[in-house]
């Protein structure tokens, strides 16, 4: 199994900066760059919560957790 960090595609469709959204958000710029490059390993489940909230305040969509990240299984060789 892995996971796919969709945020970058998401910020990018939605035409909100990733310092707009650590501003809004309130979480390190640095946190949002590392998840939209992947660089990041492990996230606190209150920054992904506070994460999608803020997307959802600040463009009026209904973001979920499935625009932030994609389970991709593993294929069942076996």
């Amino acid at each position: 199994m892995s996971i796919k960090i969709r945020l970058g595609d998401t910020l990018d469709a939605a035409r909100v900066t990733k310092n707009a959204l650590a501003r809004e958000a309130k979480v390190r710029p640095n946190l949002i760059y590392d998840l939209c490059e992947g660089k990041t390993k492990r996230l606190d489940l209150d920054t992904l919560n506070n994460i999608v909230n803020t997307l959802r305040s600040m463009t009026g969509n209904d973001y979920t957790l499935n625009d932030v990240l994609e389970y991709i299984p593993d294929d069942d060789k076996g």
